[in-house]
């Protein structure tokens, strides 16, 4: 009887204490501001982005608010307002203090989040006042609020029921939380072939490209590692069907389609989730790492399995460099009192230079409550002015502007075009006015830029990825590696083409991985990315005596060279990064003594934050992470734009160049006409 009254109690509690919504707690993503945001004037907004998933069901969301505000603000008046996607859901009065910054955290309404990208503002009117009471009349530096880069966003969510579709995956997979805790990775049997090699790498380089944390990379590794697998809940294995694992192989019918066709399955083995990628088929599996390189397509994929013809339409619209391209596609509302800016990121090539013809297109209007005598609008790239012009009444409701970028910018690679306007009132005195006066400025959707770009070649990490990428694509590349794959070599592979990702946006290239045994002569346009040491990769070793930072006989360590000496031991502990030409054939050398050593050369190649860090063409680090880059090849005379190249990218010389012709044409006409008038008349 005691027995059973202690396992009745015991079941009780059991019953009592278990409850599935507390095992399935929610989770938590913090999205923090990262860097500091200073408001400097009287009205100011300062916006943060932060991202809801799509397969996230939000419980609630919050920002923590960390502040130092001016010492001299009127709190009376002061105020700050908080909007999510343009509702405003929160005001307050900031606490005037001397002792420094202050926290206050703030529910956001869960009903006005969206999925996808959220944006929270922050309105601030800070006023000022003098020794005798009085109001400034004029924004002066002491109208100023600093939000601390620790004040975060943060939303609390759990999962909703996975469907097990392709497309749900693969939006799973590079979701923010995902990739930010490290749960999902792209992986290879450890008797991967060169076509499983590359369709991985490709596939790779696809997710990446849509990864949008630009400090985090996905993990890239063998399936047979526990390393691979270990607390991931998403993994993508390409696998030639002989070579895929008992546990998977078991799911997977051998369909005699395999023979030439490629099959995507989205498999779950325990608490993890595995989209395999398999055919008995080299040619399929190359076209499947293109698929998933089309992450539009992917994304339509609304089933569990999915069969590739080789034959099948996947292809990504081809795109060109120079275009017109809109700064904003909905159009975008600025509103304040004073200086308040838009920023647009115009996305190029790393080794393409804005030529002359290179002009942006401003197409808005604005409040007709403003001073015009004081009030205009200014153009900047990359923070520098290239054009300004005074705002009026008469074109308020609908004004245009084209200022050229000036070649002296040398604008080259990614790029920034601001838009600021100096809103200034007419007897504003004190800034007191209600919310409907504050003046206003729209910027929209036919605002462009028209980009004409040269392209420059040099092989140079200043321009990398060219020319493994070029236009977006890969460029006829080819990764050849060691035989034996290490940790750190998967490693290497991972921080190689991560990058290369980021700055993929086709599938129309070509790329092609091969082993160090599978190596031949290099075809003609090849561009070849080596990744190993002198002794396990041929490349390497043939390539020794035009590498900058050479080997010795052995490949042991690294030898001194004109721009450094390095000690022998030193040497051994050295990765490197090197673009050469050698026997004509573009590479990237990704290179060190061992195979941690090769990894710790890719690292700086892992990130644009990294690859921001060297330039030249040759670059070594040791393991305390400090950083040797040199130049080593000669510069290049600097070619001029050629006169005919400047008449056909200036489109105004081309339409006063047509105008001139055609009135020389004219007064030559005329004159015949007068000349023959007066031989008719002289008869």
């Amino acid at each position: 009887m005691k027995k059973l009254t202690v396992i009745g109690l015991l079941m009780f509690a059991v019953l009592f204490l278990y409850r599935p919504d507390v095992l399935a707690a929610d989770k938590n993503y913090q999205t923090v501001f990262g860097t500091d945001k200073t408001a400097q004037g009287k009205f100011t907004t300062t916006k943060q982005n932060f991202t809801v998933e799509n397969y996230w069901d939000v419980s609630n969301a919050n920002v923590k608010l960390v502040y130092t505000i001016t010492q001299l603000s009127e709190k009376e008046v002061s105020t700050m307002t908080l909007k999510i996607n343009d509702v405003a859901f929160y005001s307050f009065k900031p606490d005037k203090t001397d002792k420094g910054t202050k926290q206050i955290e703030i529910e956001i309404p869960k009903d006005k989040l969206k999925k996808g990208v959220n944006v929270l503002s922050i309105e601030s009117f800070v006023y000022t006042d003098l020794p005798d009471g009085r109001c400034t009349i004029d924004d002066t530096p002491a109208n100023w609020l600093q939000f601390d880069k620790t004040s975060a966003v943060n939303v609390s969510y759990s999962d909703k029921a996975f469907q097990k579709t392709i497309a749900e995956f693969g939006e799973r997979f590079t979701g923010i939380d995902t990739v930010k805790s490290e749960q999902g990775a792209v992986a290879v049997s450890n008797k991967a072939g060169d076509a499983e090699l590359g369709a991985a790498l490709e596939g790779l380089s696809g997710f990446s490209a849509v990864n949008t944390l630009e400090d985090k990379n996905i993990a890239f590794g063998q399936y047979e590692e526990a390393k691979t697998r270990d607390g991931k809940n998403y993994l993508v294995l390409f696998s030639s069907y002989d070579h895929l694992p008992n546990d998977l192989k078991s799911q997977i019918k051998d369909d005699n389609k395999l023979e030439k066709q490629a099959l995507f399955q989205v498999v779950t083995v325990g608490n993890t989730n595995t989209l395999v990628v398999t055919s008995k088929s080299n040619d399929a599996l190359k076209k499947a790492g293109k698929l998933i390189a089309n992450q539009n397509y992917l994304s339509q994929l609304g089933t569990n399995t999915k069969w590739l013809t080789t034959d099948e339409k996947i292809d990504t619209p081809a795109t060109s460099v120079d275009k017109n391209t809109k700064l904003t596609t909905t159009g975008d509302k600025l509103k304040g009192i004073g200086h308040i800016t838009q920023d647009y990121f115009i996305s190029m090539p790393a080794n393409r230079s804005a030529s002359t013809g290179t002009e942006v297109s401003l197409d808005f209007r604005y409040a007709q409550n403003l001073d015009f005598e004081h009030s205009l609008v200014t153009i900047l790239v990359n923070g520098k002015p290239i054009g300004s012009q005074k705002l009026t009444a008469k074109k308020a409701n609908g004004d245009k502007l084209t200022f050229q970028i000036p070649s002296d910018l040398n604008v080259k690679g990614d790029f920034s075009v601001t838009v600021a306007f100096d809103l200034v009132l007419t007897n504003n005195y004190c800034g007191f006015i209600a919310d409907s006066e504050i003046p206003w400025a729209y910027i929209t959707p036919e605002s462009k830029i028209n980009l004409n770009t040269s392209e420059e070649t040099d092989l140079l990490f200043e321009q990398y990825p060219y020319p493994f990428i070029a236009n977006g694509d890969f460029n006829n590349a080819v990764v050849v590696v060691p035989d034996k794959l290490t940790t750190e070599d998967t490693d290497s592979l991972a921080n190689i083409f991560n990058l290369l990702g980021r700055f993929h946006d086709g599938n129309r290239g070509n790329l092609t991985a091969v082993h160090a045994a599978n190596w031949k002569k290099t075809k003609e346009g090849s561009n070849v990315i080596a990744v190993g040491t002198m002794n396990n990769n041929p490349v390497i070793k043939n390539a020794n005596d035009d590498l900058y930072f050479q080997y010795n006989k052995t490949g042991e360590y690294f030898l001194s060279n004109e721009k450094i000496s390095i000690e022998k031991n030193y040497g051994k502990q050295l990765g490197s990064v090197q673009l050469i030409n050698s026997d004509g054939v573009p590479i990237l050398a990704v290179t060190g003594p061992g195979a941690k050593q090769t990894e710790l050369g890719s690292d700086l190649i892992a990130t644009k934050t990294n690859l921001a860090k060297i330039y030249g063409d040759g670059a070594i680090v040791d393991t305390d992470n400090t950083i040797h880059s040199y130049r080593f090849k000669k510069a290049a005379d600097t070619k001029e734009e050629s006169f005919g190249s400047k008449i056909s990218n200036n489109k105004e010389v081309t339409v006063f160049g047509a105008f001139a012709l055609l009135s020389i044409v004219i007064l030559v006409v005329a004159v015949l006409l007068i000349l023959r008038k007066y031989r008719r008349s002289r008869k």
